[in-house]
């Protein structure tokens, strides 16, 4: 059995004048686990007020009620899950499970993986453009992102790079999921419409 500590950052118990900040326990949560073993993601699902947490050592997705801090299931079947991506609506989650290298699908309502689809080297984070319904997965080691439809889940394209790829980020004004890659200076920014790069900066 391990836990999951929740923090809160409290501003309003500094004294006037201080310019530090200072994070507050507010809760404890036990989840399964074996303890001493690596979390990655988090991301909340507003809807069904689910807070989901990648614990990756034991390959297992946590999805907890916000409301009550309560464990409501361990899910099982995505070994090494680094990233996790809720999807609005479908109540599907994608995680990134860097143990086989494969992006999992997660239907929420049943509360089990429902397919595995093959991926570069170490899947990892994720952002969902849901404008365009698709979901952005980098693999890190294999200098790629993967595109999943989330009305298919089936892998539309895959994009390649000259370096190691970092955490997506999708920006619904200009439309276009923006990424990091490692070992360099710039930045890539991808046209979410056509699933090609636009431009480096």
């Amino acid at each position: 059995m391990c836990r999951i500590a929740l923090v809160l950052l409290c501003l309003a118990s500094l004294p006037a004048g201080s310019s530090g900040q200072s994070l507050t326990q507010v809760g404890v949560i036990d989840v399964p686990g074996p303890q001493g073993q690596r979390f990655d993601y988090l991301t909340i699902d507003d809807e069904d007020h689910y807070l989901l947490s990648a614990h990756l050592g034991p390959g297992i997705l946590y999805v907890i009620d916000v409301r009550t801090n309560a464990l409501v299931k361990a899910i099982s079947g995505v070994p090494g899950i680094t990233g996790v991506e809720y999807v609005p609506a479908l109540h599907k989650a994608y995680t990134s499970d860097w143990g086989e290298e494969k992006i999992g699908v997660v239907d929420l309502r049943q509360m089990v993986v429902v397919r595995r689809l093959p991926t570069a080297a170490k899947p990892n984070g994720s952002t969902y453009a849901a404008a365009f319904r698709k979901v952005y997965v980098v693999n890190t080691n294999g200098k790629a992102v993967t595109v999943v439809s989330v009305d298919t889940d089936r892998i539309v394209a895959t994009l390649k790079f000259a370096s190691e790829t970092g955490m997506p980020q999708y920006d619904a004004a200009a439309k276009k999921v923006g990424g990091g890659t490692r070992f360099s200076t710039s930045a890539r920014t991808l046209s979410a419409a056509s699933r090609r790069g636009c431009r480096q900066i």
